[in-house]
């Protein structure tokens, strides 16, 4: 989890507008977490007899019913595929339409013998090699009138229309004879053989379930993958924005934090990478801070990364890799100037996580977690940390803290590994943090004197449990607090932990005696949210505050936005969920076997965008829509 020094507080005004306009969109829109009930058991329902339409490897994810702008929705199914793999026909029958649409690019409509109809949209219209717009005439014989049979090539995977910035993929609609579009994701698991549950054949019923969503309220500005996955952290400054990445055993790309010049949203360039495995071998830059400061010793923006090893067994540990904290001079972005480092031990494995505050009182105070360090350091040192880094060419370590030993004793049987320190966040006065621990409890530290923290109070759960608490944040006025679960096995009967994990909600106004007042997940996350997904990881992981809004990252579920105007009554007004991409280092399976879906780490906000880190796809750039604007005719494409 982190902060972002001096834009904690600006933060709150930059997204009090943006509020407002996801209110009034949520009221026109079918909201994030609103389902139709499966058919009746009862109901026997089959599928279109189809054949798969496009003749190459493909993924996609049901998205039927997705509000879009214009208050449309989403009236098909996406593939994603390599532009120009073959389009052909799902079934035989007489071509109806070609055309080229503003929204739909070009496509091409199929009237089957039985009256029903396909859609095929967004195909191809570049010249190959190129995203000029320029190329692609239709292929010989696809003109209207023409009867085809099921497998002919009708086209090409394109990105023509509004998919024009959007991996390449085929919009497939499919119609009854009055016209009325029908789900197709159930009809093309059947076409490739896969048994589809009753629920998504139901759009044949006209029941109209909608079991997944892709996007509510937000538009995409602009994408960038950087290559080779692990995409971890992000954070924005100016026209700037830094990706961190991740690494295990055998998987570590020494890549660093990547610099991302985003002056043109829609088209961001990489400019460069640091700390990264040519400064230090062997480590993960996975979270970072970057912010303004101005003490007696620096003024400038200042970046502090986070460096754990990615071999982080006993024989990793040993090496002589320096592990920790690495602080940079940014003020010219494109060529970081290292200051210092900061070492949390030879025997641990480094840092897991940083916040960064500047007091009133002048200090730059960092706060990290290096896990398991207590039991690495045969109980010298504790896994959460404090460093005065006012000259950040010298930070001094204030104090080691951990519940283990100097919390109140654990009631309750436990696995002492798994109540290690996972992360930790400072409120925005630096006067206090809340230290995440995995198996344990978040637990509110006294830091009036950061060399001497001292415990105040503690909100979750052990005895006997697996709450993953993963990470937390606070409001602006340190009287709310957030505090997620992260959960990667969501069959197993955990004691505390339902489904991925739910985000919870505290009102700690009274830091001595905390509340619990709300709780939120996902439509995929819980078994009380519309049903437990299986097809990708749908834990939360990290959340930024600003102001009444609490902006989460949720792995394979997205970016979602959820107003806490009311606390208790926490309402998702947003989110949007990157395409389905998959792991280029093949590390990710979900439970049911899948390998491509999204997984959202982190995201930042600067004025009206949110920047989004997809570990496998990269970079993801949106924008809040505006109030909806005319519909257009035709398909639906989007």
């Amino acid at each position: 989890m982190k902060e972002h020094g001096s834009d904690v507080m600006s933060r709150g005004n930059r997204l009090k507008a943006l509020l407002a306009v996801f209110m009034i969109a949520a009221m026109l829109s079918t909201g994030g977490a609103q389902f139709t009930p499966p058919p009746p058991d009862d109901v026997v329902l089959e599928a279109y007899p189809l054949l798969f339409p496009v003749a190459g490897e493909h993924s996609y994810v049901d998205t039927f019913g997705a509000p879009r702008s214009g208050g449309r929705t989403h009236q098909g199914t996406d593939t994603f595929a390599d532009k120009l793999t073959p389009v052909v026909a799902a079934a035989g029958g007489t071509i109806v339409r070609v055309a080229i649409g503003d929204l739909s690019g070009r496509y091409i409509v199929i009237q089957h013998e039985d009256g029903w109809l396909s859609y095929y949209l967004h195909l191809n219209n570049d010249t190959p090699g190129t995203d000029d717009g320029l190329g692609a005439a239709p292929v010989d014989g696809i003109v209207v009138g023409a009867v085809v049979e099921a497998g002919d090539l009708l086209d090409y995977v394109g990105d023509s229309g509004n998919a024009e910035g959007t991996p390449p993929h085929l919009h497939f609609e499919l119609h009854r004879p009055d016209g009325t579009a029908v789900n197709p994701y159930g009809h093309l698991l059947e076409a490739q053989g896969v048994d589809a549950p009753a629920a998504t054949l139901a759009g044949a019923s006209g029941a109209g379930w909608i079991p997944e969503y892709a996007e509510v309220n937000t538009s995409l500005v602009g994408s960038l993958d950087p290559g080779g996955g692990f995409t971890a952290d992000v954070v924005v400054r100016g026209t700037t924005a830094f990706l961190g990445t991740w690494g295990r055993p055998g998987l570590c790309p020494g890549t660093g934090v990547r610099i991302i010049d985003v002056t043109d949203p829609a088209n961001p360039e990489p400019i460069g990478a640091f700390a990264d495995g040519s400064e230090f071998p062997g480590t993960s830059a996975e979270t970072l801070w970057v912010g303004s400061v101005e003490t007696a010793d620096f003024s400038g923006e200042l970046a502090v990364v986070a460096l754990r090893l990615c071999n982080n067994d006993e024989r990793g540990r040993a090496r002589s890799n320096l592990r920790g904290l690495a602080f940079y001079d940014v003020d010219d972005e494109a060529t970081p100037t290292l200051l210092s480092t900061w070492s949390s031990g030879d025997r641990t494995q480094g840092a897991n996580s940083v916040s960064v505050v500047q007091r009133n009182d002048g200090v730059l105070l960092v706060a990290t977690t290096v896990r398991q360090s207590l039991l690495h350091t045969d109980h010298e040192l504790g896994d959460t940390r404090f460093i005065d880094a006012s000259d950040p060419t010298a930070p001094v370590e204030l104090a080691d803290w951990d519940n283990r030993r100097d919390g109140r004793p654990v009631i309750g049987e436990y696995d002492e590994e798994e109540i290690h320190a996972h992360s930790v966040s400072l409120s925005s006065d630096g006067l206090a943090a809340w230290v995440s621990h995995w198996d344990a409890n978040t637990i509110l530290l006294d830091l009036v004197d950061p060399a001497g923290p001292k415990f105040v109070s503690a909100v979750g759960f052990i005895p006997d449990g697996e709450g993953n608490r993963h990470s937390s944040a606070f409001d602006e006025t340190n009287a709310l607090l957030i505090v997620n679960e992260e959960d990667f096995y969501p069959t197993e009967d955990d004691a505390h932990t339902e489904g991925w994990g739910t985000q919870h909600i505290y009102d700690v106004s009274d830091p001595r005696n905390p509340v619990e007042i709300a709780g939120f997940a996902t439509q995929r996350s819980s078994d009380r949210a519309g049903g437990l997904g299986l097809d990708g990881i749908y834990s939360i992981h990290d959340t930024v505050m600003s102001g009444s809004v609490a902006i989460s990252s949720w792995y394979s579920d997205g970016v979602r936005i959820v107003d806490l105007s009311d606390p208790t009554r926490p309402t998702e007004v947003g989110f949007f969920v990157p395409p389905r991409s998959p792991d280029p280092v093949g590390y990710w399976v979900a439970p049911n076997g899948a390998t491509a879906f999204p997984m959202v780490w982190g995201v930042d906000v600067q004025d009206d965008l949110i920047y989004v880190s997809d570990m496998n796809s990269g970079l993801w750039i949106i924008r809040l829509n505006d109030a909806p604007t005319e519909d257009a005719p035709g398909p639906s494409p989007g």
